[in-house]
């Protein structure tokens, strides 16, 4: 379902509840809500050891590599070969109790799956002969990196992002204007009338318990600040 609709229905089920002036509500302000209560209720699901629906997953089909060293203190010489980093940061994944919610990095085709493994691992693991040339990835810094010894310019990383527009422009491959609100919201039907309902009530007890000039001027001051539209990804 389209954010716009997602919104819209959260919209009129506040009406509903009986605050009859829906314009203190902003799209960024619904959305923000929205977004929280998915990434909690996922988080239920995949604790109670559910299996991630494949229509929440989404896919970064052409994130961008660059050559950079292991060590990136610029104080100290770089030790041994460069490795391949993200141009952009990853965006955050839900996380879970059994770590953060990051399904798959792989080459373009598919026929490459990197491992997870982890700063420390790594560093350990260059030296062991049977396993420091394997595929395998680490995040440092919100970056992803990959220690394999290619000139590979592109991956595919797919995952459960606690913000779904957080992936939009990070695409390399895209370069069409894309509507936030036109967006896909990714979530199985079953929850979705779940959340549209908590995140209705969660509005209209916010806005009960506020004094109407209070929440004008506090929806106001959101109001200037950015929009839906996700912001440009940081190198």
């Amino acid at each position: 379902m389209q954010i716009k609709h997602i919104i819209s229905r959260i919209k009129a089920l506040y009406n509903k509840g009986g605050a009859t002036d829906d314009s203190r509500l902003s799209n960024r302000l619904i959305y923000a809500k929205l977004k929280s209560s998915r990434s909690l209720m996922v988080k239920r699901e995949v604790d109670k050891k559910r299996q991630v629906s494949d229509w929440i997953v989404q896919t970064i089909k052409c994130m961008e590599l660059v050559e950079t060293h292991p060590n990136e203190c610029p104080c100290l010489p770089a030790p041994g070969c460069d490795i391949l980093r993200s141009k952009h940061k990853i965006p955050k994944p839900i996380q879970s109790m059994f770590g953060p919610e990051l399904e798959a990095v792989t080459n373009m085709d598919g026929t490459v799956m990197f491992s997870k493994t982890n700063w420390v691992k790594k560093k350990y693991k260059s030296g062991n002969k049977f396993t420091s040339g394997e595929p395998d990835y680490f995040i440092k810094d919100d970056y992803l990196f990959l220690t394999v010894n290619s000139l590979l310019k592109y991956v595919s990383v797919s995952g459960v992002f606690e913000d779904p527009l957080s992936i939009v422009y990070l695409d390399s491959c895209a370069e069409t204007c894309i509507d936030p609100m036109e967006q896909e919201f990714p979530l199985d039907e079953h929850l979705t009338d779940a959340i549209v309902g908590a995140v209705a009530q969660e509005l209209i007890s916010m806005f009960k318990s506020m004094p109407e000039d209070a929440a004008n001027n506090a929806i106001e001051d959101s109001a200037a600040g950015p929009s839906l539209a996700p912001s440009q990804p940081q190198q």
